[in-house]
Protein backbone atom coordinates (compact mmCIF):
# COMPACT_ATOMS: atom_id res chain seq x y z
CA UNK A 1 0.00 0.00 0.00
CA UNK A 2 1.35 3.69 -1.04
CA UNK A 3 0.67 6.18 2.13
CA UNK A 4 -0.42 9.14 0.44
CA UNK A 5 2.01 12.01 0.28
CA UNK A 6 -0.05 14.54 2.85
CA UNK A 7 0.21 11.23 5.13
CA UNK A 8 3.87 11.51 5.33
CA UNK A 9 4.52 14.25 7.92
CA UNK A 10 5.59 16.69 4.42
CA UNK A 11 5.49 20.77 5.22
CA UNK A 12 6.45 23.58 3.68
CA UNK A 13 9.26 23.87 6.18
CA UNK A 14 12.66 25.50 4.40
CA UNK A 15 15.15 22.23 3.65
CA UNK A 16 18.87 22.48 3.69
CA UNK A 17 20.71 19.01 2.44
CA UNK A 18 21.11 16.62 5.47
CA UNK A 19 24.82 15.04 6.28
CA UNK A 20 24.35 11.15 6.27
CA UNK A 21 24.02 11.15 10.48
CA UNK A 22 21.52 13.79 10.73
CA UNK A 23 19.47 12.18 8.06
CA UNK A 24 17.67 9.16 8.80
CA UNK A 25 15.49 9.17 5.77
CA UNK A 26 18.87 7.95 3.59
CA UNK A 27 18.23 4.76 4.78
CA UNK A 28 14.57 4.24 4.00
CA UNK A 29 12.72 3.43 0.62
CA UNK A 30 11.43 6.23 -0.81
CA UNK A 31 7.45 6.20 -1.38
CA UNK A 32 5.77 6.78 -4.99
CA UNK A 33 3.92 10.55 -5.23
CA UNK A 34 0.43 10.58 -5.95
CA UNK A 35 -0.27 11.47 -9.43
CA UNK A 36 -3.00 14.13 -8.46
CA UNK A 37 -0.39 15.69 -6.20
CA UNK A 38 2.62 16.38 -8.89
CA UNK A 39 1.66 19.61 -9.68
CA UNK A 40 0.45 20.47 -5.96
CA UNK A 41 2.04 23.70 -4.50
CA UNK A 42 3.59 21.23 -1.56
CA UNK A 43 5.99 19.17 -4.89
CA UNK A 44 6.45 22.52 -6.70
CA UNK A 45 7.99 24.18 -3.70
CA UNK A 46 9.99 21.16 -3.04
CA UNK A 47 11.57 20.79 -6.28
CA UNK A 48 11.75 24.49 -6.06
CA UNK A 49 13.97 24.51 -3.08
CA UNK A 50 16.19 21.42 -4.97
CA UNK A 51 16.89 23.61 -7.45
CA UNK A 52 18.30 26.06 -5.26
CA UNK A 53 19.82 23.74 -3.20
CA UNK A 54 21.87 22.11 -6.33
CA UNK A 55 22.88 25.41 -7.84
CA UNK A 56 24.44 26.22 -4.96
CA UNK A 57 26.59 23.33 -5.10
CA UNK A 58 29.92 24.57 -7.09
CA UNK A 59 30.29 20.83 -8.28
CA UNK A 60 27.13 18.82 -7.47
CA UNK A 61 25.04 17.16 -10.41
CA UNK A 62 22.16 15.97 -9.02
CA UNK A 63 20.04 15.77 -5.66
CA UNK A 64 17.27 13.51 -4.57
CA UNK A 65 14.62 14.69 -2.05
CA UNK A 66 15.47 11.77 0.75
CA UNK A 67 18.54 13.82 1.04
CA UNK A 68 16.54 16.71 2.28
CA UNK A 69 14.63 14.26 4.89
CA UNK A 70 11.86 14.20 2.45
CA UNK A 71 11.77 10.05 1.21
CA UNK A 72 9.41 10.79 -1.84
CA UNK A 73 10.21 9.56 -5.35
CA UNK A 74 11.88 12.81 -6.63
CA UNK A 75 15.18 13.44 -8.07
CA UNK A 76 16.07 16.41 -10.32
CA UNK A 77 19.67 16.36 -12.18
CA UNK A 78 21.49 19.23 -13.23
CA UNK A 79 21.48 21.39 -16.54
CA UNK A 80 25.16 21.67 -16.00
CA UNK A 81 24.74 17.57 -15.79
CA UNK A 82 22.70 17.20 -18.60
CA UNK A 83 25.21 19.37 -21.18
CA UNK A 84 27.97 17.63 -20.50
CA UNK A 85 26.19 14.17 -20.80
CA UNK A 86 25.15 15.28 -24.54
CA UNK A 87 28.75 16.27 -25.31
CA UNK A 88 29.15 12.65 -24.38
CA UNK A 89 32.26 13.71 -22.28
CA UNK A 90 31.94 10.04 -20.20
CA UNK A 91 35.67 9.44 -20.84
CA UNK A 92 35.54 12.24 -17.77
CA UNK A 93 35.52 10.92 -13.90
CA UNK A 94 31.79 11.18 -13.01
CA UNK A 95 31.18 11.78 -9.66
CA UNK A 96 27.41 10.31 -9.77
CA UNK A 97 25.67 13.09 -9.15
CA UNK A 98 27.65 14.50 -6.51
CA UNK A 99 30.73 17.14 -6.24
CA UNK A 100 32.56 17.00 -9.67
CA UNK A 101 36.32 18.31 -9.16
CA UNK A 102 39.42 18.54 -11.92
CA UNK A 103 36.99 18.85 -15.26
CA UNK A 104 39.08 19.98 -17.78
CA UNK A 105 39.25 23.43 -19.12
CA UNK A 106 36.47 24.97 -20.74
CA UNK A 107 34.08 22.23 -19.31
CA UNK A 108 32.01 24.92 -17.29
CA UNK A 109 31.30 26.82 -20.72
CA UNK A 110 28.89 24.14 -21.59
CA UNK A 111 25.79 25.93 -23.06
CA UNK A 112 22.85 26.10 -20.22
CA UNK A 113 20.42 23.66 -19.69
CA UNK A 114 17.12 23.73 -17.74
CA UNK A 115 17.55 21.13 -14.54
CA UNK A 116 15.46 17.80 -15.08
CA UNK A 117 12.81 16.64 -12.95
CA UNK A 118 12.45 12.74 -12.28
CA UNK A 119 9.18 12.10 -10.06
CA UNK A 120 8.56 8.05 -9.51
CA UNK A 121 11.35 7.40 -11.69
CA UNK A 122 11.89 3.25 -12.44
CA UNK A 123 14.70 1.36 -13.77
CA UNK A 124 13.62 -0.92 -17.40
CA UNK A 125 16.80 -1.77 -18.18
CA UNK A 126 20.43 -2.27 -16.88
CA UNK A 127 23.25 -2.69 -19.38
CA UNK A 128 25.65 -6.05 -18.39
CA UNK A 129 28.61 -3.73 -18.98
CA UNK A 130 29.51 -2.37 -15.64
CA UNK A 131 33.20 0.00 -15.24
CA UNK A 132 34.45 1.30 -11.96
CA UNK A 133 33.12 5.26 -11.74
CA UNK A 134 34.75 7.63 -9.22
CA UNK A 135 31.87 8.97 -7.00
CA UNK A 136 30.82 10.91 -4.12
CA UNK A 137 27.80 12.45 -2.51
CA UNK A 138 26.49 15.78 -1.13
CA UNK A 139 25.47 13.77 1.86
CA UNK A 140 28.54 12.50 2.25
CA UNK A 141 31.24 15.33 2.35
CA UNK A 142 34.69 14.35 1.93
CA UNK A 143 34.39 11.04 0.98
CA UNK A 144 35.00 9.75 -2.53
CA UNK A 145 35.14 5.73 -3.96
CA UNK A 146 35.27 4.09 -6.74
CA UNK A 147 31.52 2.20 -7.34
CA UNK A 148 31.01 -0.26 -10.46
CA UNK A 149 28.04 1.15 -12.19
CA UNK A 150 26.21 -0.49 -15.63
CA UNK A 151 27.49 1.54 -18.85
CA UNK A 152 23.92 2.31 -20.35
CA UNK A 153 20.28 2.60 -18.63
CA UNK A 154 16.84 3.15 -19.36
CA UNK A 155 14.44 5.10 -16.87
CA UNK A 156 10.88 5.76 -16.83
CA UNK A 157 9.45 8.43 -14.74
CA UNK A 158 7.09 11.28 -14.54
CA UNK A 159 8.20 15.13 -15.39
CA UNK A 160 7.18 17.86 -13.40
CA UNK A 161 4.47 18.68 -15.86
CA UNK A 162 2.97 15.29 -15.23
CA UNK A 163 3.55 13.36 -18.46
CA UNK A 164 5.26 9.86 -18.17
CA UNK A 165 8.46 9.66 -20.50
CA UNK A 166 11.20 7.47 -21.01
CA UNK A 167 14.86 8.32 -21.06
CA UNK A 168 17.84 6.05 -21.83
CA UNK A 169 21.22 7.58 -21.10
CA UNK A 170 25.08 6.54 -21.36
CA UNK A 171 28.34 7.18 -19.78
CA UNK A 172 27.99 9.52 -17.36
CA UNK A 173 24.53 10.58 -17.44
CA UNK A 174 23.55 6.93 -16.84
CA UNK A 175 26.18 6.96 -13.55
CA UNK A 176 24.26 9.78 -12.07
CA UNK A 177 20.45 8.16 -12.85
CA UNK A 178 22.05 4.91 -10.79
CA UNK A 179 23.55 6.95 -7.96
CA UNK A 180 20.09 8.77 -7.68
CA UNK A 181 17.70 5.40 -8.31
CA UNK A 182 19.80 4.37 -5.20
CA UNK A 183 19.24 6.64 -2.99
CA UNK A 184 15.26 6.03 -3.84
CA UNK A 185 16.28 2.53 -2.11
CA UNK A 186 17.94 3.54 0.73
CA UNK A 187 21.11 2.51 -0.52
CA UNK A 188 24.20 5.22 -0.59
CA UNK A 189 27.47 4.76 -3.11
CA UNK A 190 29.35 3.64 0.36
CA UNK A 191 27.35 0.45 0.35
CA UNK A 192 28.82 -0.81 -3.42
CA UNK A 193 32.34 1.17 -3.67
CA UNK A 194 35.08 -1.11 -4.28
CA UNK A 195 37.66 1.73 -2.66
CA UNK A 196 36.50 4.58 -0.21
CA UNK A 197 38.92 7.13 0.35
CA UNK A 198 39.06 10.89 2.27
CA UNK A 199 39.29 13.71 -0.23
CA UNK A 200 42.41 14.81 1.00
CA UNK A 201 43.60 12.07 -0.37
CA UNK A 202 42.94 12.27 -3.51
CA UNK A 203 44.43 15.82 -3.83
Amino acid sequence: MVAPFGSLGYSFRMHTILPEKDNPALRSISRDIPHAQIKGPKIKKTIAEMKRLLAKEEFGVALAAVQLGEPVRLFIVSGKALARGARNASDLPAQAGEPEPNLPAGSSNLEPVPDLVFINPQLLKVSRKKMDKHEGCLSIRGKWGEVPRAEKVTLQYTDEQGHKTQRGASGFLAHIFQHEMDHLEGILYTDKTTALYDESDKK
